[in-house]
């Protein structure tokens, strides 16, 4: 297995002239859309024209002309606006049981491009290759030779973005899949719960990388005072986990004869949301409401052999806010979300209102040195102790150093959190250095630390993570 990662290195190192460029800490998403540059340049055609005469010269014109005007049809609307990239990805757990974690390739088509300087288009999607003791690999059977083989491969694709956005005046109307980050944190979904989270690979705190897009309509008005933003989602996602066959796939019933079954109660399962967000000189201020599909199924058990998933909604009122101080910029949210739904020990289902929060500083102590605290604190109004699995104050911190050395080619990072009162620690260790503008090369060391059965990070406390990637742009 070592030996064929290294083969596959090299074979991209040669063969590779370009590459993905890489931000390790999650970016800020922003309201307003930039136009993305680049793409690939497509040489000019050469040819000999022979002047045989006046007639003649004129037709091998006009003939150039329409390779011309074809060629900047091609240049202008497919080639310029898009990018395709490929990442190979190798991680490996150094501690007992030591294996192999990830051994996958990506590859990625990026399409943006403004029309009529009133439309705008783009699309970001993803397709995936398992190999051979990844995490995500399922034993398949396939047809060769003119006969039945098995190996263990898997297939995945995911697309983030893939919309027409319409402009006019002061207004613009969005159509299809999308994400939309309304939050101020960069890892907690305070007000951010609007997508589902791909939760398929463990230990990934990055929220932009986890969130998946769902088809939605968006609306926005910008006026004098403040932007005015709308959502609505005609039939809502869910959360995705490991599959049943892959590494991590866990059956909560494993051992009985207990059946699960998604329920469908006749009612809508529509999302949708406002916010009113208002800029000043150094800051921004925010009001949310939103009413949602919880992104979890609700599990009720009805009988010792059955359980039902339920859709539950909830509602969120919520504030968010950023100000500036100099270098330090100071962040935080704060949501009420009512009804939350809960398990008792026998799966019966519970409502509490819940009330989240989160604060944040960020300090630039200069132009390549970053660093990040971030509170956050999970509350359960009216908590008793009939629900399991939850308390009634989930308290996380986090706190972030951001490095760039070598005119900013090198990146280092360290990511360290704390999650009570299931004590858990998790620490990240990432490095990033860009070969050159089409090729990153990246290397991370993941280590949670937990010997609490409670904490969600129990299952992969011996699950300690060495990670390579190298990322191509074309």
């Amino acid at each position: 297995m070592i030996k064929s990662f290294f083969s596959i290195t090299v074979c991209f190192l040669l063969f590779a002239h370009v590459s993905f460029s890489q931000t390790p800490i999650p970016e800020k998403k922003k309201d307003t859309i930039k136009k993305q540059q680049g793409g690939i340049n497509l040489d000019m055609l050469d040819g000999d024209m022979f002047d045989t005469g006046t007639e003649e010269v004129t037709v091998v014109e006009n003939n150039l002309d329409e390779v011309e005007t074809k060629k900047s049809f091609w240049k202008e609307y497919v080639f310029s606006p898009s990018r395709l990239g490929a990442s190979y990805e190798f991680t490996y757990n150094f501690t007992d049981p030591t294996e192999v974690i990830k051994n996958r390739f990506a590859f990625r088509i990026e399409y943006s491009k403004f029309l009529f300087n009133n439309l705008f288009v783009q699309l970001d999607t993803k397709s995936f290759i398992f190999m051979d003791g990844d995490s995500r690999s399922r034993e398949l059977t396939y047809f060769n030779n003119d006969d039945f083989e098995r190996a263990n491969v898997g297939f995945g694709s995911i697309t983030r973005n893939a919309f027409i956005q319409y402009s006019y005046k002061q207004s613009s109307f969005k159509v299809g899949i999308q994400t939309l980050a309304w939050g101020e944190s960069d890892f907690a979904a305070v007000t951010d719960e609007i997508n589902p989270f791909d939760f398929r690979d463990p230990l990934n705190l990055n929220i932009d990388e986890l969130r998946v897009g769902q088809f939605m309509v968006g609306l926005n008005f910008y006026t004098s005072i403040g932007n005015f933003s709308s959502f609505f989602v005609p039939n809502a996602k869910f959360n995705l986990f490991p599959k049943e066959g892959t590494r991590f796939f866990e059956d909560p019933f494993a051992g009985t004869d207990i059946v699960t079954q998604e329920v469908d109660d006749g009612k809508n399962s529509i999302e949708y949301g406002f916010r009113w967000k208002k800029a000043f000189e150094k800051s921004d201020v925010s009001l949310i409401v939103t009413s949602l599909i919880d992104n979890n199924l609700a599990q009720e058990q009805v009988n010792p052999n059955l359980v039902l998933l339920r859709e539950k909604r909830f509602t969120t009122v919520g504030m968010s806010f950023n100000y500036a101080i100099g270098n330090l910029l100071i962040r935080g949210e704060n949501a009420i979300k009512f009804p939350r739904t809960f398990n008792t020990a026998s799966l019966e289902l519970i409502e509490r209102n819940a009330f989240d929060t989160s604060l944040g500083f960020e300090y630039g102590l200069n132009s390549t040195t970053t660093f990040t605290l971030e509170l956050v604190n999970n509350h359960v109004i009216d908590w008793t102790e009939d629900i399991v699995g939850v308390p009634r104050n989930n308290f996380t911190a986090f706190f972030v150093v951001v490095k760039e050395l070598m005119k900013n080619n090198l990146s280092l990072n360290y990511i360290t959190m704390y999650n009570g009162p299931n004590t858990t620690f998790f620490n990240l260790l990432s490095g990033a250095y860009k070969l050159n503008d089409n090729m990153t090369l990246s290397l991370d060391a993941i280590i949670p630390i937990t010997n609490d059965e409670q904490s969600a990070f129990y299952q992969f406390r011996d699950q300690q993570h060495l990670a390579f990637k190298v990322q191509f742009l074309f």
